[in-house]
Parts: C-alpha cells; structure tokens; sequence
C-alpha cells in the first residue's frame, strides 16, 4: 500500500508541474531519488510516463487520461457550469473557480488557470479548500440551511485537522458567518494559497447549495473588497445564470454532499 501511495504521489506531482527531473520530484514528493526511479522506471514501462532523449526530465503521457475514464462528473458540472465559468473569466480576467462540498471541506472542481493570464499559483482539480479559511467554504456556511451548518460546524469541532481548529471557538464561528452574510460573499486574503485571495458566492438550487463560485486574485493587486467592488456582480450574475440552467435541466437535486461520508 505504501509503494502504490507513493505513486499516485509522483503522479499527483506530475500533474502539478510536468516534465521535471528526478531532483525536483524528490523535494516536490519528499520521497528518495533511489525509490523515485524506481517509481519513474515502472510508470515508463507502462507508458504513463516518459523520459526523452537526451533530457533528463520526465513527463506525463496522454495515457495518464485513461487513469480517469470512469470517473464521471454531475452532468451540471459539464454541461452547466463549465461554460458559464469560462465565460466569467474572459469578462473578470483572473481565474474563476466552482467547488463542490464534501466531507466537511469544500473541493475544487473546476478552475480555468490555465486560460487566465493573471494565475500565478499551482492549484489544479481536487485541491481540498477547507470550510473555515477559504472563500467558498465561508460563502456554503454562511448560506447553507441552519440544519447542515449545526452538523457541519459539530464534525469540524470534533476534526483534528489544523483548519478545522477555528470551529471550537464559538463567538469566531458566529462572527465569520454574519460577516459574510452581511458582505454578501465569503473571502480570503492569502489563506489556504499563499500569495492570492479569494472571494466566493453560493449557487443554489432551492434551499441547498449546490456549489460556490469565486474567483481568484493577486493578493498584492487587490483586496477581497476591492475585488467585489469591481467583480461581485459579474460573479453573481454567472451564479445565477447557472441556477437558471440548472432549471432548464429541470435537473432533480444533485445527490446530497452533506451524506453519511461527509459526517465520517
């Protein structure tokens, strides 16, 4: 189980940052050059990975695509929010994000970094976004049922996970999600991702919420408030213009993300 952690780990790596060499992985991975070419060398052999010629950098084959084939998004996700996004960014420029709640965290599941300009950070798909310090886990608390945010905030109190420790102070707690609903978006300002912030609005269908909506920016070009002052609109705009699509799936509620998994 080890060694088949540790290469999903050089995977996970790859997919960051491709086409690096084995030093790089090393301090990337925390794992010894002599197992890393050990890793790489299997990977290879099974034509997830290659090494070129006269290089001394390894990089991800298309192959690596198929590891995903049989996992499948919620048609919302593809045929909804993903054009919706890309649209938001051509119009705000920086990077547009859509979470989706899991497990007591928010996990990112679209981002359009790589068409903006202005990405300067490393986040990909399924980066783990906690509840307490990122915008859009602030933006779900603050606008999820009453019922849901009790349950959530009892599983974070009792988490030994150091995001979750905020959740044990009560009077914090109250104050973070009135604050962000009188602000109207939950935000961040170089939590969670170094260097960048955040602001995030919910999606919602009926009372739940499906999803949060944010974009990310340059921490040192722009404060949360700024940011909505010159994009909250457009954000809500695409949010709704979600929600609407949504509704013209006719689309039944998506499978409850506050399961019996996210109380584990």
């Amino acid at each position: 189980m080890r060694g088949a952690a540790r290469t999903l780990d050089v995977l996970a790596a790859l997919n960051r940052n491709n086409r690096v060499t084995v030093s790089q992985l090393a301090l990337a991975t925390d794992i010894s050059r002599p197992a890393l070419y050990r890793f790489l060398a299997a990977l290879c052999d099974q034509g997830y990975v290659v090494r070129r010629p006269g290089s001394d950098k390894y990089e991800l084959t298309p192959l690596v695509r198929s590891l995903s084939e049989g996992f499948k998004d919620e048609d919302w996700l593809r045929t909804v929010a993903t054009p919706v996004i890309k649209h938001l960014q051509e119009q705000v420029v920086w990077p547009t994000d859509l979470s989706t709640f899991h497990g007591n965290a928010m996990y990112l599941r679209e981002t359009t970094r790589l068409a903006s300009p202005m990405t300067i950070d490393r986040v990909t798909v399924g980066m783990r976004l906690p509840m307490l310090r990122s915008a859009a886990g602030r933006a779900y608390l603050a606008w999820c049922p009453v019922s849901e945010q009790q349950l959530i905030l009892e599983n974070l109190r009792a988490s030994e996970h150091p995001d979750d420790a905020g959740a044990r102070d009560a009077q914090w707690v109250v104050n973070l999600i009135a604050n962000t609903r009188r602000r109207g978006y939950g935000e961040r300002q170089e939590e969670v991702v170094e260097r960048t912030g955040a602001i995030a609005v919910p999606i919602q269908l009926g009372r739940r919420i499906v999803g949060c909506l944010s974009i990310t920016f340059i921490a040192s070009a722009l404060t949360p408030q700024l940011a909505a002052r010159r994009h909250l609109e457009a954000i809500r705009c695409a949010a709704h213009d979600i929600e609407n699509g949504l509704d013209c799936l006719e689309l039944a509620a998506p499978a409850d993300p506050f399961s019996v998994d996210a109380q584990s």
